[in-house]
């Protein structure tokens, strides 16, 4: 059977009811809809023919559905990198460990995303205080299941943490504290901070000198990073100690003085109360990833005996080589020496040192009379470090000089299109000069003399152009094309689980005596996708509106903002707050995601939404969000019961909760109470009549607490547009039916 691949997902029965749909509209004087009729007949004739067209349509081949995705400009994606954090431990002097470096986890090899520095420095005690409590939580800082509270569960203004260090901090050093928050859970993508404006504000301390004095006191911190977003997330918050700290006794840790820093609310306002599950020094994000080659481009400034420095690991461990650009921009080659002062004055010669071990390497160069002196020059010299292993796998091939040439990489399996550079040799007397080649979707926009390839990273496939679309590389007999960066990686292999992350790659990093580890998940590893889930995914996107014109628009967008946890939204239109009738306003009620029974959003909460949606507004619209107003209803009931429910007040108490619910709970089969809906005397009698012993309701009232709720004169409860209901403390009286 030939396989389905439908450019439109409707069949004849789609058809049909579409078509049934616009009957009303277009002819209303078509009353008989029936299969007798001559009408019906007809439309099921031309259904019928519309999806046999989409069926031959529908076979095409996969090189013209790429083109058609090219014109929308809708590519299949490519796999990603899962990444997490790794911890290091057993420092014992302070290092630097360069970015890139290796770690393995059984068979997948991470990458550190960053240098990171390493300070033999680890954390004593943790202690938090409220205005209620304080406590040690050191015990809870083991990666178990105990989490804590930073600042206790309401995380009120002034409510702090103190973390205490084993030894005194150097001045000018930088602490990188990563706080991992066990609301954010292992496997979730992170959240798009750059537009989230933080709910609540907290104050880094450390006890430390003042300036000019000779005494200690609380100084204020300013962190130069701040992924938390102030406690809000999960990350890395960095701060640069400038002072000398002091130790000093914080209670209840007072068996001796500690060097503190402390963290203090200053504005309160977290819809969900930092619960901490780790607090790690050093640390760094590593990325599932094999980076086989890499390229950096420096200026020359064209002066005699100038050196580059060049950090990474493969500059620290691998094999360096370097190019100068020549005047007719293709690159040559330069020779590796011992000792610049044998080299000639117009030897092209450079030479190689390297610091510590995880220190940069530095490139020297000759002065004109002991190696030639590169031009002065932007971007002229690059510097290709490779992994001693790939070196001869880097030339993968030569050219014939016909068109349309394909090389199968099946020695270098890379996943992104990005992820190759190459280069063509040409020969230039004894020696080779080699030409740039780009990377390119398809040769559609490439004319004769550009220099273009194509990689399809589900196959492996290279293919360079036919001298029309893309130039042809030049002939040669020996291999000419090379590869000078490569980046392996990718896929949901490199979603490993906590702890597997144990290994060093390198001998000489394996041999500085550091433990390695992920407390975490590594995850975000995706596999490419396919052609067909492409389609799909572009059909989704066309079909899902990007402005706000409706209200259910406005609730949608409102609920994926990035960043935040958005449990319910609702829109009011022709409304704005303190002026009910406002023509062409819209005002958006947004609940977060809370840990209590009525959870409200922060001023930076709504600033967030409000952010998000102004982009998709109309330009006319009068845009407010607010939060919802909350009512407190309080059931007072006379129910009467068959004999044997008597103790059964509870059920119908846990039945008006449900009821009365402010939010979704989809996991209980609860449904929120409607914004703005009068709580009117019949739900209640009919809640309470569906439990199952209960004759009938002898008696009920209604009390309700909040602003703008009214009791008419029926008993019901009216809202506000705004207004949510919660439960109070209801009161049910039971009678026997045999007493009544």
């Amino acid at each position: 059977m030939l396989p389905r691949l439908p450019l439109d997902d409707r069949n004849f029965a789609g058809l049909m009811q579409e078509a049934r749909r616009g009957i009303p509209q277009r002819f209303p004087e078509w009353t008989d809809e029936n299969a007798h009729d001559p009408g019906i007949t007809m439309l099921e004739l031309f259904a019928w023919l519309s999806e046999m067209q989409q069926f031959y349509l529908s076979r095409i081949p996969e090189r013209n559905l790429r083109k058609f995705l090219d014109l929308l400009r809708v590519t299949p994606r490519e796999a990603v990198s899962a990444e997490t954090v790794a911890v290091i431990g057993q420092v014992k002097e302070p290092l630097m460990l360069p970015a890139g470096s290796k770690l393995l986890a059984e068979d997948q090899i991470f990458e550190t995303a960053e240098a990171v520095r390493l300070l033999p420095l680890s954390i004593d005690r943790i202690v938090t205080r409220t205005e209620r409590e304080v406590g040690d939580r050191t015990a809870s800082n083991t990666g178990g299941r105990s989490a804590f509270y930073a600042f206790g569960p309401d995380a009120s203004a002034g409510s702090a943490m103190y973390v205490a260090f084993d030894r005194e901090p150097e001045p000018g050093e930088t602490i990188a504290l990563s706080v991992r928050l066990a609301d954010d859970a292992d496997g979730e993508a992170a959240p798009d901070r750059s537009m989230v404006v933080p709910s609540a504000k907290v104050v880094w301390r450390a006890y430390a000198l003042e300036e000019g004095a000779q005494a200690a006191s609380w100084i204020e911190l300013q962190p130069e990073l701040d992924e938390t977003l102030h406690l809000s997330y999960g990350g890395r918050v960095s701060f640069r100690l400038t002072r000398p700290m002091k130790p000093v006794v914080v209670h209840p840790a007072a068996d001796k003085p500690r060097y503190w820093i402390s963290c203090t609310v200053e504005e309160p306002g977290y819809e969900r109360p930092p619960r901490i599950d780790r607090l790690l020094l050093n640390t760094v994000k590593v990325r599932q990833q094999n980076t086989l080659s890499e390229t950096r481009e420096f200026d020359s400034p064209g002066t005699p005996g100038f050196t580059l420095e060049t950090e990474g690991y493969l500059a620290r461990y691998g094999r360096l080589t370097v190019q100068v650009r020549e005047a007719d921009g293709r690159w040559r080659d330069w020779r590796e020496t011992s000792d610049l002062g044998e080299a000639g004055p117009g030897d092209r010669r450079f030479a190689v040192s390297r610091g510590g071990v995880a220190g940069a390497a530095v490139i020297r160069f000759g002065d004109g009379e002991h190696g030639a002196v590169p031009p002065e020059g932007t971007a002229n010299i690059r510097l290709i470090a490779i992994e001693p292993e790939f070196e001869a796998l880097s030339l993968f091939g030569r050219s014939n000089g016909l068109p349309n040439q394909i090389f199968r990489l099946y020695d270098v399996p890379c996943r992104w299109s990005d992820g190759l550079r190459i280069q063509v040799g040409v020969p230039d007397g004894d020696e080779w000069v080699w030409e740039d080649w780009q990377s390119v979707g398809g040769f559609d926009r490439s004319g004769p003399l550009d220099r273009h390839f194509t990689y399809r990273p589900d196959t492996g496939e290279l293919r360079f152009g036919d001298d029309e679309r893309g130039a042809i590389p030049s002939a040669h007999d020996s291999p000419n094309l090379r590869i000078i960066a490569c980046r392996l990686g990718g896929g949901e292999r490199g979603n490993i689980k906590p702890g597997l992350l144990t290994q060093w790659v390198s001998p000489e990093q394996r041999a500085l005596g550091l433990t390695v580890t992920n407390p975490g998940y590594a995850s975000g590893g995706t596999e490419g996708e396919t052609l067909q889930a492409c389609l799909e995914r572009a059909a989704d996107e066309w079909r899902t509106p990007y402005c706000a014109v409706t209200d259910e628009d406005y609730a949608r967008i409102a609920k994926s903002t990035p960043g935040l946890r958005v449990a319910r939204v609702h829109v009011i239109p022709d409304f704005a707050p303190g002026k009910p009738e406002s023509p062409g306003a819209v005002t958006v009620v947004v609940v977060p995601e809370g840990s209590g029974l009525t959870p409200k959003p922060s001023r930076g909460f709504l600033a967030t939404v409000a952010r998000h949606l102004d982009d998709r507004r109309m330009i006319t619209t009068e845009l407010y969000t607010a939060a919802p107003e909350y009512i407190r209803v309080t059931v007072h009931a006379v129910v009467v019961v068959e004999p044997h429910f008597m103790d059964e007040a509870h059920r119908i108490a846990a039945a008006l909760n449900r009821l009365l619910s402010p939010l979704d709970r989809p996991a209980e089969g609860i449904e929120g109470w409607p914004f703005g809906r009068t709580v009117y005397k019949g739900d209640i009698y009919g809640a309470i009549g569906r439990i199952k012993g209960v004759a009938y309701v002898l008696d009920l009232w209604l009390d309700a607490e909040g602003r703008y709720a009214r009791k008419n004169a029926g008993g019901d409860i009216q809202l506000p547009p705004n207004g949510l209901v919660y439960s109070g403390r209801h009161r049910i009286e039971l009678l026997s039916r045999t007493q009544v």
